[in-house]
């Protein structure tokens, strides 16, 4: 069941483990559930993907849950075109079916919320977004510009229709944009007469189903958009324009020209400009650029610029800079819930940033380009992380595929098969699937490039494992506006957030 690969890996030691197998109970239609592979050991991971139009006009959505795979049903008229969504943070899933109709289906206690969305546009999905912490659902209504919101953590009092639809949480004042915070149930919002004001919602430490603003300032100059690039073919293209600290009490914000403002929570009446320290400041004067990548904390920020990582302690005076040698494409993602940050190389580099320190956890280079390089996965706690290549020293075939995978352990390299990576745990435990090919043919008019054709596990011991044929085949959907079409999402779980019905 193992497919030939080839293992490049320098010496490293291994602790041995075992998993237990967890059952599933869905409220969802569901179909059946049934352990997989072959002794595989589960990723505490989860995947999801639609199957075909079936002869009787339904599809199904096929889950892979730690381990297990179980189904059910699209409900209501459909036609091949449904958008879905798996959540950031692995919870469950938002599915488009009709021009206004949708649902999210929550895979962690089974329930299902019943939606009417803003509607469809010719290029995809209307605007309908996850916050950051993915539990809640956010869209600004077209007809008069009011946010809306609907909470999707149980036991949040929810307001419905008569045909059972959800009836969102609206705040008039409207938003430009918005920014969640990665650990709290907190957005920071741009309204259109330029202020900016924190909101609560409900969740399951506060089920309440109002949308509670705590506070507001007028003395900021805000960007038109909250962007966020974390992918850059030059360190100076890495950035966020708005970072928001993960328990929502403060924000660092570009300012333009090359100045940031900070707006705290806690004191809305100081909002206003950012002094940088020198060594920053000299970054942002010198012409190299100076991004921000990410608030850790009420005093810990990280910052990109002049070939340094730097970590920033306003509260301590401390700015640590650390050299980044790394060969771009750069790829950065906040990790253990907001706490921590990694920046990574498609060549291997690998650092961890948190409140305390910076790690360079791995110097270890490889030879992947840009081009034909699969979008890294990043363990939730931010040890480990994995991506594909195409092995350059091969002629272009259906098995030239690299699989690599960096962590403090070093670098790995796996051979042989063109497997593109879903979800990586924080044991190493590696979820993704093999494709059609890695040549970009049609049969039929149909391009094969990327067509999945089976689900494999990788283990952090580096055992590879065929766990399911992906049977029916799975059907390229499109995930939301804008989006390119995909087969299959897949997300890894925070195994130390307990959730209702499920341990993620």
């Amino acid at each position: 069941m193992r497919p030939p690969i080839t293992r490049e890996i320098d010496g490293r030691h291994r602790r041995a483990r075992s998993h237990a197998v967890r059952g599933t109970a869905l409220g969802l239609g569901l179909l059946g559930a049934a352990a997989m592979g072959c002794g595989a050991e589960p990723v505490t991971a989860r995947a999801v993907w639609v199957d075909g139009l079936g002869a009787d006009g339904v599809r199904s959505i096929h889950v892979y849950d730690r381990g297990h795979r179980y189904d059910f049903d699209v409900l209501g008229e459909t036609d091949p075109h449904e958008r879905v969504r798996l959540g950031p943070s692995g919870r469950g899933v938002l599915v488009r079916a009709d021009v206004r109709a949708g649902a999210w289906f929550d895979l962690d206690d089974g329930r299902r919320l019943p939606l009417v969305l803003p509607p469809t546009t010719p290029g995809g999905d209307g605007p309908v977004n996850f916050t950051a912490r993915g539990d809640a659902l956010w869209w600004r209504e077209q007809a008069d510009g009011s946010l809306n919101l609907v909470p999707l953590a149980p036991g949040v009092p929810l307001q419905r229709r008569d045909d059972g639809s959800v009836i969102p949480v609206v705040e008039p004042a409207g938003a430009v944009w918005v920014v969640g915070s990665l650990d709290a149930p907190r957005l920071l919002v741009k309204h259109p007469d330029g202020s900016a004001s924190y909101f609560r919602h409900g969740d399951a430490d506060d089920p309440s189903a109002a949308l509670v603003r705590e506070a507001t300032t007028d003395a900021l100059w805000l960007p038109d958009e909250a962007l966020e690039a974390r992918q850059c073919a030059q360190a100076t293209g890495c950035f966020t324009l708005v970072g928001v600290e993960p328990a929502g009490e403060l924000a660092i914000i570009y300012a333009g020209g090359g100045g940031w403002s900070i707006f705290d929570r806690r004191a809305p009446h100081q909002a206003g400009q950012l002094e940088l320290p020198d060594q920053l400041a000299a970054a942002a004067a010198g012409g190299g650029g100076l991004g921000l990548l990410h608030v850790i904390d009420r005093s810990v920020s990280v910052w990109l610029g002049a070939g340094q990582l730097v970590r920033w302690d306003r509260a301590a005076g401390i700015v640590e800079a650390t050299p980044v040698f790394a060969k771009p494409p750069l790829v950065w993602a906040p990790v253990d819930r907001g706490r921590a940050l990694v920046l990574l190389s498609l060549s291997g580099s690998m650092y961890r940033v948190d409140a305390e320190r910076t790690t360079v956890l791995n110097l270890q280079t490889t030879d992947c380009s840009e081009e034909g390089a699969s979008a890294p996965v990043i363990s939730p706690r931010g040890d480990w992380a994995s991506w594909s290549c195409h092995d350059s020293t091969t002629e272009l075939t259906a098995t030239s595929g690299v699989v690599v995978r960096a962590s403090v352990n070093g670098l790995e390299r796996y051979v042989g098969v063109p497997l593109l990576p879903l979800a990586i745990d924080d044991e190493g435990d590696l979820l993704g699937y093999s494709v059609a090919s890695l040549i970009m043919d049609e049969v039929d008019g149909v391009a094969s490039f990327g067509r999945p054709r089976s689900l494999f596990v990788l283990t952090g011991e580096g055992v590879l494992t065929r766990i399911d044929e992906l049977e029916p085949a799975p059907a390229p959907i499109v995930s939301g506006a804008g989006d390119i079409a995909t087969y299959i999402q897949g997300a890894a779980l925070d195994a130390s957030l307990r959730t209702h019905g499920s341990v993620r």
